[in-house]
């Protein structure tokens, strides 16, 4: 174990990926998944770039069960906009957000990204206010800089923070893979543990 009071038997990992733009967070995730695919029961959502041809036009969620939601599209009207991107805060509240509550059984959430773009939603940053606080596994990614939300999360004393770059991308795999691993989750182990909040497991140290 690695001694971290946050990786303690009994309280649910909330592990987060961060590292600059490229850097292959989305993919470790992916990985990830795929390797636990069959033995953990999960749910979240993915988030990919849209593109033509060579050019970006925008970013899409794409829920662990397969349902596609628009994250933003260059050109986009309305309220929120992150570069030349518009943000469809309506399709992330609709579809992306529900992926987010955990059914009873469920052995992990996945979560790509905390970051400024989904963060314009209120109920996704309720989502995820509730995912730190309840007992439910949790894999995700973080933006690794900016202010707002995402920091907000970053410096969470409740997380796991895994810095990673691209050279260190398949190391990183492992590690998560090791850390679930250790909490009861994938390996043979069913993933579906019972874990108590992490706030009772700490007022019991």
């Amino acid at each position: 174990m690695s001694g971290d009071p946050r990786e303690e038997p009994g309280i649910a990992p909330k592990i987060f990926l961060t590292g600059d733009p490229g850097c292959g967070k989305t993919t470790a995730l992916r990985r990830v998944v795929e390797r636990l695919r069959g033995d953990v029961r999960m749910t979240g959502f993915l988030t990919e770039e849209v593109r033509d041809g060579a050019r970006r036009t925008g970013f899409r969620g794409v829920t662990l069960d397969g349902k596609e939601f628009v994250l933003a599209r260059a050109g986009g009207h309305g309220p929120f906009r992150l570069g030349p991107y518009g943000v469809s805060v309506e399709d992330l509240d609709a579809i992306g957000v529900p992926a987010l509550s955990a059914a009873p059984g469920t052995g992990l959430v996945v979560l790509d990204e905390v970051g400024k773009m989904e963060s314009f939603s209120a109920p996704f940053r309720d989502a995820v206010e509730g995912l730190l606080a309840g007992d439910v596994p949790l894999l995700a990614t973080v933006a690794a800089h900016g202010v707002g939300f995402p920091k907000k999360v970053r410096h969470d004393p409740r997380i796991v923070l895994v810095k990673m770059g691209r050279e260190s991308r398949d190391a990183v795999v492992g590690d998560i893979l090791r850390r679930l691993a250790e909490a009861g989750i994938g390996a043979g182990t069913g993933g579906e543990r019972a874990f108590p909040r992490p706030g009772r497991a700490a007022r019991a140290r």
